[in-house]
Parts: structure tokens; C-alpha cells; sequence
């Protein structure tokens, strides 16, 4: 999988939000985007899903433009993980992970037994397998997270496309997705987009970390490139001392408020 966004300008009845975005995506890669609220994430989003059309600028997944792609096509491709999900009806977890499969089963058809294995290998590989048979209304938020990503991957997508998925989750459910992300890009052939606002984040999943500040800037390299006290204080205006925790010979960078 190969993603390329190419000077894309994105927003609503012609005016622009987001203007000449440019980066690259191969699997096993994963990009982190950081912002503060009302810079046009979710805007820049909506465009790479094909929600939204850019208005300039064009998106290439695997050297073909996503434009002429119908939404069936795109879903084959890409799987989308979003913030909260609640559904109207207390349907079973593999139920809700079996809907990835809509995209490969024909229409007025129903999913089969390699629709279920699949949807239960996606649980499997989340380790969530027994929650299979619960309502999926009925289990916690962490737990929900997972089945959503579940649900991507049982689209065997090649992209996965998650916005703030450790939103409103406590730390131990936000620890157990991240650590979930970050295996599915170690072990998987998939790369992943993430949005989210805690910098932390960025050092413990991101190959690739994006920061998207005001007044249309966007910076993209290494956490470690980005994601500095200069930097951070000019996008959010706050001051930042970004530390080193050791163990052993690993150290793991993370940032905390001035003193």
C-alpha cells in the first residue's frame, strides 16, 4: 500500500480550510496528526475518505487517483475507525465486526463461512475473541475501540484511517489500544493514520508524526523532528519540557507541562 497526498487544498463551498497538503503513507508506516481544534484535521480527513472533494490537489492510493473510485473500491482499500459508535440495535460484537465485509459480498447476498472466519480472526488477532457473542452495547469503551478496529481489519483493508481513537477512554483502555495499534503496524501489512491530541502519543505509535497549526501551517517528519518545546508552544501556546524516561538502555520521550 501506497498513499500519496499531493498538494491537496480541502474545505467547505469552495473555501478553503486546509490548503497544499503533501505526504506519503507505505504500510507499516503510521502517521500521527496532531492539532489544536479548528484547524481542519477532521476536514483533511473527510477529504481522504472521500467525503469530502478536494478542492485542489489530488490523492493516490497505489499509484491510482481515489477520485474516479467508486465507494465500494474505496472500502476494499480502506477501513475507517471512528471516535464513538453506538449503534441503535444491541447487535452481537461479530455482527458489528462482519459489517467490514459489506465491501466483498455481493449485493442482496449475505456474509458465508469465510466472511465469519475472517470477522473472527479479526477478533483473534486484537486478542478480543471472547467477546464475540456479547452486545456490543453492552461491553466497555476500550472494549468497543477494538471491535471497531476489528471491524476495519476484517475489511482487509490496507489502510486504516482512525480519528482520536483513545478519546474518552481511560488510561488503562488508552493503553490497550494504542499498544493494539502500534502491533497491527509492526506485524501487519497495513499502514495507519491517527489523529490525536496528546503529543505522548506520537512518541509511543508514530513512524511519522504530522502537526497541523494555525494559520494553514503543516509540518511532517520524526516524532522526534516535529515534535519539540519550540514547536509545540507555538502551535499550542503553552510552555513544554519534553523528558526522557529511562530503563535500562531504552529511553522513552514524553512531554510534560513546564514548571
Amino acid at each position: 500500500m501506497n498513499l500519496e497526498v499531493r498538494k491537496v487544498t480541502c474545505g467547505y463551498g469552495g473555501k478553503a480550510v486546509v490548503s497544499g497538503v503533501t505526504f506519503t503513507l507505505a504500510s507499516r508506516d503510521s502517521l500521527c496528526l496532531l492539532g489544536p481544534n479548528g484547524v481542519g484535521k477532521t476536514t483533511l480527513f473527510k477529504t481522504i475518505l472521500g467525503l469530502l472533494k478536494p478542492l485542489a490537489g489530488e490523492i493516490f492510493l497505489d499509484e491510482e487517483d481515489i477520485a474516479g473510485w467508486s465507494r465500494r473500491q474505496f472500502a476494499v482499500k480502506v477501513g475507517y475507525v471512528p471516535q464513538v459508535h453506538t449503534p441503535p440495535f444491541p447487535f452481537k460484537v461479530i455482527d458489528v465486526v462482519m459489517l467490514g465485509r459489506t465491501a466483498h459480498i455481493a449485493p442482496l447476498s449475505s456474509p458465508g463461512r469465510e466472511d465469519r472466519e475472517i470477522a473472527e480472526g479479526s477478533l483473534a488477532t486484537l486478542g478480543i475473541a471472547s467477546l464475540g457473542d456479547r452486545n456490543y452495547t453492552e461491553i466497555s469503551g476500550g472494549e468497543r475501540q477494538l471491535v471497531l478496529i476489528a471491524r476495519a481489519l476484517a475489511q482487509r483493508a490496507e489502510l486504516l484511517i482512525m480519528d482520536e481513537p483513545t478519546a474518552n477512554l481511560d488510561f488503562g483502555n488508552q493503553i490497550t489500544v494504542l499498544n493494539q495499534v502500534k502491533k497491527l503496524v509492526r506485524e501487519s501489512n497495513v499502514g495507519v493514520i491517527m489523529t490525536t491530541h496528546f503529543p505522548n502519543h506520537a512518541f509511543f505509535t508514530g513512524s511519522k508524526v504530522a502537526v497541523m497549526g494555525r494559520n494553514n501551517t503543516f509540518e511532517i517528519g520524526s516524532a522526534d523532528g516535529v515534535i519539540t518545546e519550540e514547536h509545540l508552544k507555538k502551535v499550542y501556546g503553552v510552555e513544554v519540557k519534553i523528558v526522557t524516561v529511562r530503563e535500562g538502555d531504552h529511553g522513552t520521550k514524553v512531554v510534560v507541562p513546564a514548571a
